[in-house]
């Protein structure tokens, strides 16, 4: 596992709910009350930027998250591509699934892939 005093940013990984749509589909549920959450201590950092201006204006950064496999109380962590993750007013999404990285016979920390899109 990583030293916490190397993980100074207080995350939030958010797990979507499900719920039915009007055609009979299982879709993800991102309300209040259907998603659960979890605080997680890791190391956030952007890795690149750019815009998107092609029939709008936003600005399209990629990051980098690592953190523990377990919550700040102690729990296991259970990270999906299908996730989000808020730091402070920042809300990211998981690209593809998280990446475990292994000790020789032990999972030590996850590295996982955020976007972030404004605008």
């Amino acid at each position: 596992m990583i030293d916490e005093s190397l993980l100074p940013h207080l995350v939030v990984v958010e797990h979507p709910g499900s719920k039915t749509d009007r055609y009979g589909n299982t879709v993800p549920d991102w309300s209040q009350g259907a998603t659960t959450r979890a605080e997680v201590a890791a190391w956030l950092q952007q890795n690149s930027g750019g815009e998107d201006t092609d029939q709008r204006d936003a600005q399209i950064g990629e990051w980098l998250m690592l953190c523990n496999p377990e919550t700040v109380e102690g729990e296991p962590l259970t990270v999906h591509g299908s996730d989000r993750v808020q730091w402070g007013e920042l809300r990211f999404e998981v690209i593809g699934p998280p990446g475990p990285a292994y000790t020789p016979d032990e999972l030590h920390h996850y590295e996982i892939r955020l976007k972030s899109v404004e605008g």
